[in-house]
């Protein structure tokens, strides 16, 4: 139903895919020709592995042919990474194609990662371009795009969706947090969530957060580091010249998909207000760029622009030390000049920079220098950036 941005643009060498859950990477991957596939998800193949990494060479030496090996879910045996770096010195013939949902595993757990022999990739869930004539913006904001949730959407199937996003939820917490004993304190994390998503798209003040989930201000770090580490969502700073500068100043966090969002704060059922569909509309704007600048490998930096009086743009693109243009979201189909003071106090201090203000309209406006743009319109113009 859904043509992926990555698909037939997958690394012919060796790459791990990573991706959340649930966003069709071994649907992906699938698509692939390979001539020996494993996957660790089924807990007697993972058993068969964890007991016995080199069975995979043993089994791969076996085979008549060499080619691209496809294992998925590869944080779940950390051990078959060294086994693989072996097979990819002494056999060069044998490529792989790694899926995961997590990197933390591997980072921490001072797994090989192949010393820069494999490429990366990630899978998001699907963007406005994958979707084409199915999408929805308020299907988008209300309930995300992860694949299999929007096609019950497109059918019609709302409360399985809506369960499907609950289960989500669950299983994240039992098989990604506990099941990998990734905090010491499960109660104290799931507080922690929830504080976290009431609070997405807004400034994270660390200290705060902490004595709200009685804990202490560097487990909070901890916390939103596994979030990132888990890929269920982003830090994303202000732009400061200075990288030490800005790393120490208050990022805003950002969930990767409005649906799952929703489901961990138990609003699924409830009608966004404007003020929350306006966070929504921000949220996902600021998702589908990132999105966009890892599929066309744009090597944008991203950040939001803040001053001390309280001016704000929600997000800059920079590149090669320069900022290439901001983006500020509006959730209002009328714009008037009031709606764009920060927009206008940026733009004194960066009278060159390009800005365009994303808004849930039909066809483009201009209010000053700002281009008021339809979400479609505006992501097409980024892709054409550096051209």
């Amino acid at each position: 139903m859904f043509n992926r941005t990555l698909e037939g643009h997958l690394p012919d060498e060796s790459f791990f895919l990573f991706g959340p859950r649930q966003v069709g990477k071994s649907t992906l991957l699938g698509k692939t020709q390979t001539v020996f596939a494993i996957d660790l998800l089924d807990p007697a193949i993972q058993q068969s592995y964890s007991k016995d990494p080199d069975l995979l060479a043993r089994q791969l030496l076996a085979q008549k042919k060499t080619g691209m090996v496809l294992i998925d879910e590869i944080q779940r045996v950390p051990k078959l990474l060294d086994v693989i770096h072996g097979l990819m010195e002494k056999n060069p013939g044998f490529k792989f194609a790694m899926s995961g949902s997590s990197a933390r595993k591997l980072r921490h757990g001072a797994a090989n990662l192949l010393g820069g022999r494999a490429l990366y990739r990630t899978l998001y869930p699907l963007t406005l371009q994958e979707m084409e004539k199915h999408f929805s913006l308020e299907k988008v904001l209300h309930f995300g795009s992860l694949p299999k949730i929007y096609t019950n959407l497109i059918e019609g199937k709302l409360e399985l969706a809506q369960d499907l996003l609950r289960s989500y939820v669950i299983t994240y917490i039992k098989e990604e947090i506990k099941a990998e004993a990734l905090v010491r304190n499960l109660q104290g994390f799931q507080n922690f969530l929830d504080i976290a998503a009431a609070q997405f798209a807004e400034q994270v003040n660390f200290s705060d957060l902490g004595r709200q989930c009685a804990v202490a201000y560097a487990t909070v770090r901890e916390y939103y580091s596994i979030l990132e580490d888990t890929l269920i969502g982003f830090l994303l700073y202000p732009y400061l010249k200075s990288e030490r500068k800005r790393m120490s100043h208050a990022p805003k966090f950002y969930f990767f998909d409005n649906g799952v969002l929703r489901a961990i704060s138990g609003t699924l059922k409830d009608p966004a207000n404007p003020i929350e569909k306006g966070r929504l509309f921000e949220q996902w704007v600021v998702q589908e760029v990132s999105r966009l600048n890892a599929y066309y490998q744009k090597d944008w930096k991203l950040s939001f622009w803040r001053t001390s009086h309280g001016a704000e743009v929600d997000l800059l693109l920079e590149h090669g030390g320069k900022i290439v243009c901001a983006i500020e979201c509006k959730f209002k189909k009328s714009l008037s000049r009031g709606d764009l003071s920060g927009v206008f106090a940026f733009q004194e201090e960066h009278p060159d920079v390009p800005v365009y203000v994303a808004a849930p309209i039909e066809v483009a406006e201009k209010i000053g220098d700002a281009l008021i743009l339809p979400p479609k319109q505006l992501f097409d113009k980024l892709l054409t950036i550096g051209r």
